[in-house]
């Protein structure tokens, strides 16, 4: 297996060269969550328009550093709105760049004019604004499900048990591999082999007399097209857009003295790097935290690199770099 390289930098001047990168797997702090002490820190702008503002400011050095080719795979969650004495009352969010300052009000600061009670919608703002503000193509949204998400308080709407993937790209037409991650099939397909005649891809196109069953070559490959009622795949069927993916505890050892709360599981960039990254490509992960996607990146065969602004953490996942329990995890979940 080979090493990781484990960087101190900022994502916003990433240390790698203009359109050097294959693919980019990555999970930012959350907007107001919790404080990692280091200077300069996302997600502990003043308000969340300026959050938004400094992760597409992030963004936009991804894209700088992403091949034409290459795919954006970025993990964010939500925030729910404070409360300002029961009114909902607070702050106007509004002007994703920051052009519009935010107006102060009497009350709770944390509810930034979303009604109490509210999701913040964070994720969709990002997705939007990197869209709107960046001319990415927004690909996918894949909902992550956990089956041992944690348990919440609250009595008056359902229990939070997901957080969202987007799936971004440069181009109308990228890698990807989708074959290295289809699932099995369910019976609702027709048997492998059969072709019907009236199968057309999305953009109602016939299929080539030729094509017979979806191939490596298959419009399923990134260049914006996917059969419709196609016969079954003899490799299994595409990826649904919702990933059940059970958490997976890091135990940090004591002797380090780091704490890292957000830790994603090994299967996450597994996924991710098998469908959209080419073999012996360059992964990044620009918030690497506890080095999780540079580690399963070259347990793949492909170039990992994790980038983190807080030294402490380049201590961490040195030490999982090195650790065998944590190389075999890594090795298991490749």
């Amino acid at each position: 297996m080979p090493e990781p390289e484990i960087l101190v930098g900022d994502a916003r001047a990433l240390p790698l060269a203009d359109e050097s990168v294959d693919l980019i797997v990555t999970s930012p702090p959350y907007f107001g969550l919790r404080d990692y002490g280091t200077p300069g820190q996302l997600g502990a702008e003043p308000t969340p328009a300026e959050f938004i503002a400094a992760l597409i400011e992030c963004t936009a050095e991804m894209v700088r550093v992403l091949k034409p080719s290459g795919s954006i795979f970025v993990n964010l969650g939500d925030k729910y709105s404070g409360y300002n004495n029961g009114s909902g009352k607070g702050r106007s969010l509004t002007g994703v760049r920051g052009e519009a300052r935010m107006r102060d009000r009497a009350g709770d600061p944390h509810s930034y004019g979303v009604p109490a009670k509210s999701l913040m919608m964070l994720p969709e703002r990002y997705r939007i604004a990197a869209v709107d503000e960046l001319s990415l193509i927004a690909r996918a949204v894949i909902v992550w499900s956990k089956p041992n998400g944690l348990p919440e308080s609250v009595t008056d709407r359902v229990r939070r048990s997901h957080e969202d993937w987007v799936h971004l790209t440069k181009a109308p037409r990228y890698f990807a591999s989708v074959d290295e991650i289809r699932e099995p099939h369910a019976g609702e397909f027709l048997a492998s082999g059969v072709r019907n005649p009236r199968h057309r891809y999305a953009d109602g196109k016939m299929p080539s007399h030729s094509a017979g069953l979806l191939g490596p070559s298959s419009p399923e490959r990134g260049d914006g097209g996917t059969l419709v009622g196609a016969a079954r795949h003899p490799l299994g069927k595409l990826p649904g857009s919702v990933w059940t993916i059970p958490t997976q505890p890091l135990r940090v050892p004591p002797e380090l003295g780091i704490d890292h709360f957000a830790a994603f599981p090994m299967e996450w960039p597994r996924r991710i790097i098998q469908g959209w990254c080419p073999e012996g490509g360059t992964v990044v992960d620009p918030f690497g935290g506890t080095g999780t996607t540079a580690i399963v990146a070259c347990a793949l065969g492909r170039r990992g690199i994790s980038i983190d602004l807080n030294p402490d953490y380049k201590r961490l996942a040195e030490w999982r770099a090195q650790d065998p329990k944590q190389r075999a995890k890594a090795g298991r979940a490749a």
